[in-house]
């Protein structure tokens, strides 16, 4: 292998480790707040903004519940997440959102909904859902709906759940850099009530393989000139 090609080589090694290197950004769901790099979202709590990733750096990702869930919020999670669930911290697993088809106390919270604004057109996102209810013998499965573009759809079902988790990747955002998210029971579930539940979020950006060809291209025409 000659100089120009072991360069080539580097440069292309190091643009697929710098693109797929971004960082994560993490939602946690419910009234126990969760303290470094987290977004925590309340049933109560305005719009976020400008959402911190998780190295602390701001992203310009907004996060607004345009479909309110049950007004209280759910406590019984577990602080042991192990498995697939082991990527979230114990204070995000531990409490969650929560709705119900069938009144609580007076209410009902079908379904429940948030919108992701200031996200990148030109690349595609994937999504980790977590929600954890323990004690209890029924299935409280969830169905989380992930639509941009284009959309995707996952199930967890929440009841004594430690390690299970749920993932919707390959979205794009739609024009305008949108994506909502809605929660509702999922097919399988067999609460009274309908009982489901969101807990926290893992969501990370995937670059296109068109935009990586573009920069390996790029830095190869680069290296040519030289």
């Amino acid at each position: 292998m000659n100089r120009f090609s072991m360069i080539v080589v580097v440069l292309g090694c190091s643009l697929v480790f710098a693109l797929s290197a971004s960082a994560s950004v993490y939602y946690d769901f419910g009234d126990y707040p969760t303290s470094g790099n987290y977004n925590n979202i309340t049933q109560a709590q305005a719009p976020i903004a400008n959402s911190i990733d998780d190295m602390g750096a701001m992203t310009g990702i907004g996060l607004e519940v345009y479909d309110l869930f049950y007004s209280n919020y759910n406590p019984n999670g577990t602080q042991s997440p192990t498995g697939d669930a082991a990527v979230f911290d114990a204070q995000a697993t531990r409490d969650s959102l929560f709705g119900c088809t069938g009144e609580w106390y007076g209410t009902a919270q079908p379904t429940g909904g948030f919108l992701l604004t200031g996200l990148n057109p030109g690349m595609t996102y994937e999504f980790t859902f977590f929600a954890s209810r323990g004690n209890v013998s029924d299935n409280r499965e969830a169905q989380y709906d992930v639509i941009g573009l284009n959309s995707g759809t996952d199930l967890l079902d929440s009841a004594n759940n430690v390690s299970e988790v749920a993932f919707v990747g390959g979205i794009m955002p739609n024009a305008s850099g949108e994506i909502t998210i809605n929660v509702s029971p999922g097919p399988n579930n067999n609460n009274s009530l309908g009982f489901y539940y969101i807990g926290a979020i893992k969501m990370d950006v995937v670059p296109e393989p068109a935009s990586l060809a573009l920069l390996l291209i790029g830095g190869v025409a680069v290296l040519r000139r030289r």
